[in-house]
């Protein structure tokens, strides 16, 4: 190693997109790269993924592994050929590992960092905190520009990866062009009344039939023959005795049969006559985004690319995983993804979805869902609008309203403005 290169140190972490990004926006021919794995970080793989797409750019990876123990991890580091050899410059990056072994390290390290380097996980920056003398400089905040990570890097790192099949990367791109849905008012709200109508006709499932017990006190004549019923089908006598609990049973299987053949009855209905805007929806979104910004430079800084109708899986397994309806990288590797809803969502599903897009990419991705939202006083939408306050209640997700370009109040980009903003740089490097 030559006395003009430099040594960029990592502590290995869960979310390891962090220590990516500053390595591959910083560094330069024959730097090097020394990669601290703690027990855990080896048994559960953590550094495999990152490692591999070092190596993937021609850059030399040293991985040292050590205990979990933070006493123990000052005289394994102190003692490593790399550092003892190493005469130029040392860049610790702050990201990984717990307070306890980064503190550790710290001590090993002795004074011999240059720079201290942190992924900003809320802007849109690295933090740079250079050694003057014996304090730190003021913190300088670093626009990332030069690093390439995108989608596919960040699944890597976890382990994941996307299934090859209508998977778009639209930003940066050619502009798409809005379609119909989401652009022509008078078609966009007669596809929503359209499934309005479809749904009153086709119910997914019948009005909750009484229970047992209700059932046999508001018409005891009726139940009296259902008991000799079950009798005489059986062979035996009306005065043989059963027991309450079997003819429960037996009232509560016919319920679920009628129950089963409405659902199948639900699914093998003609899909020609049950409306979908789901897909359209989509698109509209993805359209909208990326135009937005096209027209937003400040915004469109951030961002490292967009991408819709992703599936991921986990490298080992063909399942499918995750879904993403529209997908927003930033440049910290952050993962903002737009679920897009045209008529309902359970919070059982939405948290599932925010769990899985977590583990795909990091804890710190977050998930808004995207709802039609036209001002239309129709029956659809107002009862579309009492989901839409359900929703509103839960607190680990954002609602985004899609408007129409003719609605000039709270516009789908002045909310994309809000949400985006969160994230823009506190000023320039």
């Amino acid at each position: 190693m030559s006395a003009q290169s430099t040594l960029f140190i990592a502590f290995s972490t869960e979310q390891n997109i962090a220590n990516l990004l500053p390595i591959l926006e910083l560094i330069e021919a024959h730097d090097q790269v020394l990669w601290i794995e703690s027990e855990t970080a080896q048994s559960q793989k953590w550094s495999d993924g990152a490692c591999e797409i070092l190596a993937e750019r021609g850059i030399h990876v040293e991985r040292l592994q050590i205990t979990d123990d933070p006493s123990r991890i000052e005289p394994a580091i102190r003692s490593h050929a790399q550092l003892v050899e190493h005469t130029g410059e040392v860049k610790l990056i702050a990201n990984g590992g717990t307070k306890l072994q980064m503190m550790a390290l710290s001590r090993a390290l002795n004074g011999r960092v240059t720079e201290l380097l942190y992924n900003h996980d809320k802007y849109c920056v690295l933090e740079r905190y250079r050694k003057q003398a014996d304090s730190l400089e003021p913190v300088r905040y670093h626009h990332y520009q030069r690093h390439t990570v995108d989608l596919p890097d960040v699944l890597q790192c976890q382990n994941r990866e996307m299934q090859p099949g209508r998977e778009e990367r639209i930003w940066p791109g050619p502009l798409l062009e809005l379609p119909q849905y989401g652009s022509d008012e008078d078609y966009t709200i007669e596809q929503h009344r359209k499934i309005y109508e479809w749904v009153k006709n086709f119910p997914e499932k019948p009005k909750k039939a009484y229970s047992y017990r209700q059932a046999a006190e508001r018409a005891p004549h009726q139940h009296e023959c259902f008991r000799k019923y079950i009798l005489h089908a059986t062979g035996k006598t009306e005065d043989t005795p059963l027991k309450e609990g079997d003819l429960e049973e037996i009232y509560n299987i016919a319920q679920n049969l009628d129950l089963k053949a409405w659902k199948n009855t639900y699914k093998q209905v003609d899909r020609e006559i049950a409306p979908d805007v789901g897909h359209d929806f989509e698109e509209a979104v993805a359209a909208r985004v990326q135009n937005w910004l096209h027209n937003n430079p400040p915004f469109a800084e951030i961002v490292q690319s967009v991408w819709r109708n992703v599936k991921i899986k986990d490298q080992k397994k063909q399942s499918v995983s995750a879904e993403l309806d529209v997908a927003i990288l930033l440049k910290n590797g952050r993962l903002l993804h737009l679920e897009c809803k045209a008529y309902d969502a359970s919070l059982k599903d939405m948290n599932s979805r925010l769990a899985e897009l977590e583990r795909s990419s990091s804890r710190l991705a977050k998930m808004f869902i995207c709802v039609p939202d036209y001002n239309s006083q129709e029956d659809w939408a107002e009862k579309q609008q009492i989901k839409v306050e359900e929703m509103k209640k839960w607190p680990q997700f954002e609602i985004i309203g899609f408007t129409l370009p003719q609605q000039k109040e709270n516009t789908f980009e002045m909310q994309l403005e809000h949400w985006l903003g969160k994230w823009l740089p506190p000023h320039a490097a």
